[in-house]
């Protein structure tokens, strides 16, 4: 009787060794949060680049706003320029948070063309990552120089 046991044993092994009905879950298992990971690193890295570009394109319009109410002979104060930088960055295009956007404008250094006032407009965007892992670069930062002659 145990050689019958053994025998039927041997049997189920070996049918259980050929049978692959269940490989598929087991390597969907193995692989799928390594996939998961990837894809919301790439959505991750996807906003980013987005909040960068706004960020600089934000940056590059408050310059031409500057630039162009100076030439109509309108001298702004540093939070008017703030305000106008932080009513564009809500609407389309850009569609930044306002809570994590920190908007200053400098005039205190020397300017680097003769005749001309240089005002310093850094903007500093806080990103918000939905990835678990702290990312570096939490913060961008750009600065655009503007030279306005009065």
């Amino acid at each position: 009787m145990m050689k019958f046991i053994r025998m039927m044993e041997r049997r189920s092994l070996r049918a259980l060794a050929k049978d692959r009905k269940g490989s598929a879950v087991i390597e969907f298992a193995l692989l799928a949060p390594m996939f998961f990971l990837l894809l919301i690193g790439v959505l991750q890295v996807g906003v980013y680049l987005q909040n960068y570009n706004a960020v600089q394109s934000l940056a590059s319009d408050g310059a031409r706003y500057v630039m162009i109410e100076y030439q109509k002979d309108n001298t702004l104060s540093d939070e008017q320029i703030r305000t106008v930088l932080l009513g564009e960055a809500v609407n389309a295009p850009y569609m930044l948070d306002t809570d994590r956007l920190r908007i200053s404008v400098d005039r205190s250094g020397a300017s680097r063309v003769g005749g001309a006032i240089e005002i310093d407009i850094t903007l500093s965007y806080a990103m918000s990552d939905f990835v678990p892992i702290d990312l570096p670069g939490g913060t961008i930062t750009y600065t655009r120089p503007v030279w306005v002659v009065v």
